[in-house]
């Protein structure tokens, strides 16, 4: 997977208003590989809009591990999709944009070692005493991913994300957008619309819940 591959406040950050015109990009992928690599008989997407302290990723460690302690299924057998937009959008990207575009600050996190507003994704990759998921790597984005947890990111939530740092004076709204996007952490699939990717997943028979 290539490399190139908030509005917090009054507005908030649906991932299905209108896209923004001069923002649309034409890179982003827009097929159905993501969906046609999933080929578990048992198949789910979590919706996770907030990142309240990483629950969506203790769910998805809990979803797994049950189908395998309890029935014996195989990881192989299950295919499970995360959705990454609202306010959980910067889970999506690597650390260098959490600190350049002052994301933990926009989502109200702060960092336990230094009290400061959290300027790393410790969701991607925590450190000891990090309060995310159950508090243990095995909850972390890149543990998922090697158990083969997809993650999707919402393009349309990059782009609301940008106009809104543009207005905090972070730079021109395409150039965060495609500074973002450049920096999806890696393994993310940026797909134009979360909404339309949760209607094609639940066509290709996944249950869908919010988490």
């Amino acid at each position: 997977m290539t490399d190139r591959r908030a509005f917090l406040g009054s507005v908030g950050l649906g991932a299905g208003a209108l896209l923004l015109p001069d923002l649309v990009r034409t890179d982003v992928d827009a097929s159905d590989a993501w969906l046609n690599q999933l080929k578990g008989k048992h198949r789910q997407l979590f919706d996770a809009p907030d990142p309240d302290g990483g629950t969506v990723l203790r769910h998805s460690r809990g979803y797994l591990d049950g189908w395998h302690d309890a029935y014996g299924v195989a990881e192989r057998d299950v295919s499970l999709v995360v959705t990454f937009y609202a306010r959980t959008t910067p889970l999506g990207v690597q650390d260098a944009m959490w600190a350049k575009y002052k994301l933990g600050a926009a989502i109200n996190l702060t960092d336990p070692k230094t009290s400061a507003p959290l300027a790393r994704n410790y969701f991607a990759h925590p450190e000891p005493g990090d309060p995310m998921g159950d508090g243990t790597p095995a909850c972390s984005i890149e543990s998922l991913q090697r158990r083969g947890v997809l993650f999707l990111l919402c393009n349309n939530a990059l782009q609301r994300w940008s106009a809104r740092l543009e207005k905090d004076g972070l730079g021109t709204a395409k150039d965060i957008h495609d500074d973002l996007v450049a920096h999806a952490l890696p393994g993310v699939i940026v797909v134009p619309n979360v909404l339309i990717a949760m209607t094609k997943a639940h066509e290709r028979g996944f249950a869908c819940v919010r988490s």
